[in-house]
């Protein structure tokens, strides 16, 4: 199984970005997991063409199995190179790589309701009719308080409740992947 995970952020330093990471090293023997940064796409604009930089993007997305977006919260909702990066992925934009793509939505945030909004910010986005994505369902992995619940040298995710949340939604995840490719 082939699944990327997109870093929802273009900050130099991102919890997101740990948990991208983590997720990748801790599930290598379920899933071939490719991180993949969003920082270096140009931003979306409906009249714009893709350059090479979104064509790779796209060729990534499109040869996945499945996508796992990781999103902070900016101002309750998700930052906006994410949401430019999710632009350059639907029919709108002449791609529509996510339709039917298996997708999952997990998220970090520094306060304690781990990134809550923006996680159903990104549903929302990736439910929308330009993107048609196939959401887990029923899924949430919510982490808060980052400072405590990664060690901030290693990148490893430290807390016990979360890596156990963590393991249930992945788990769900890889289910749902192979359940959708039948």
């Amino acid at each position: 199984m082939k699944l990327v995970a997109l870093v929802g952020t273009n900050a130099d330093f991102s919890f997101n970005r740990f948990l991208c990471q983590f997720i990748a090293k801790k599930y290598a023997g379920d899933a071939d997991i490719e991180v993949l940064e969003i920082a270096y796409l140009p931003a979306f604009y409906k009249e714009g063409q893709a350059d090479e930089r979104v064509a790779a993007f796209r060729d990534k997305i499109a040869a996945a199995d499945g996508v796992i977006v990781s999103t902070p919260e900016y101002d309750h909702a998700i930052p906006a190179a994410l949401k430019s990066a999710l632009e350059w992925l639907g029919s709108h934009a002449g791609a529509n790589v996510m339709a039917m793509k298996p997708a999952c939505v997990v998220g970090v945030s520094l306060g304690g309701q781990g990134a809550s909004r923006a996680q159903e910010d990104a549903r929302e986005i990736l439910l929308s009719p330009d993107m048609t994505a196939n959401v887990l369902p029923g899924n949430e992995l919510l982490i808060g308080r980052a400072y405590t619940t990664f060690n901030k040298e290693s990148g490893e995710l430290v807390d016990e409740a979360a890596l156990a949340q963590l393991d249930k939604v992945m788990n769900n995840f890889f289910d749902f992947v192979k359940q959708a490719h039948k």
